[in-house]
């Protein structure tokens, strides 16, 4: 029977939503840990980004220049002035001079002389030249010494006057630093061909010369000049006419209109 009332009660209490008093008074379980449980692991760090890969540097390879291709010209150095202008410039300019003179033909004879001429230079290495030279000439000692015991004279005739025309080309420019001077020499190698006619002791004949010179600048239209030329000569003698040759080194001064 009282079992009986205990069910009854049980199945009311639950319907009224509650809980048995011995349910009540239970306590909850716990969850007991066992020794066997590892203790949580802290949280892992985030891994640091990725270094950037070093990259190798470039490779330039050296190439070498076509054939025929234009290299890359060198710098040049900042200045003021390169070059130096030109000491004396001759293009459409006139040179005078005069000039102490030697010729020798081997002809029984001293001939010093004299000469004067004019050049005029169209271009500035070419030049049109117009030159006469006179020459006092005497017997030279083996001449006089033949005159004297055989009382006979060379049938060469005594060169007298002289006159050429022809042109002068310089071959190049130059400057010279001389010590004691106090400056630079400036100078022109020159090559000069000429033709014309002599007139010797009453013989009239074509002649003609050809050499290399050297004009010497003083100052800008001041000059000295040297000049050796080998001469040719066509004269007529006792036996016929002969081709004579010779020498004529000359030494003068002139100045630039």
């Amino acid at each position: 029977m009282s079992a009986l009332v205990t069910t009854a009660l049980t199945i009311a209490l639950t319907a009224a939503g509650g809980a048995p008093a011995a349910d009540q008074a239970k306590p909850a379980a716990t969850p007991v840990a066992t020794a066997t449980t590892a203790p949580a692991a802290p949280p892992a760090a985030a891994p640091p980004p990725p270094a950037a890969p070093s990259l190798p540097p470039p490779i330039v390879k050296a190439t070498a220049p076509r054939a025929g291709a234009l290299r890359e010209p060198a710098p040049r150095p900042a200045t003021d002035v390169r070059v130096q202008s030109r000491f004396a410039v001759k293009a459409k300019t006139v040179q005078i001079y005069a000039a102490a003179e030697y010729l020798s033909r081997g002809d029984f004879y001293n001939s010093p002389g004299a000469r004067a001429g004019a050049t005029y230079y169209p271009l500035e290495p070419l030049g049109l030249e117009l030159q006469v030279s006179h020459y006092w000439s005497s017997l030279n000692a083996e001449a006089e010494r033949v005159k004297s015991t055989l009382g006979a004279l060379p049938d060469s005739h005594a060169p007298a006057w002289l006159l050429l025309a022809g042109g002068r080309y310089s071959i190049g420019y130059g400057k010279l630093m001389i010590g004691g001077l106090g400056g630079a020499v400036h100078f022109e190698p020159q090559a000069f061909v000429h033709a014309g006619m002599h007139v010797h002791d009453g013989d009239v004949g074509p002649s003609g010369d050809a050499g290399l010179g050297l004009l010497v600048y003083l100052m800008p239209k001041l000059f000295v000049r040297l000049d050796a030329a080998i001469v040719y000569e066509r004269e007529d003698r006792t036996g016929g006419t002969v081709n004579v040759w010779g020498t004529l080194p000359s030494l003068g001064v002139g100045g630039t209109l």
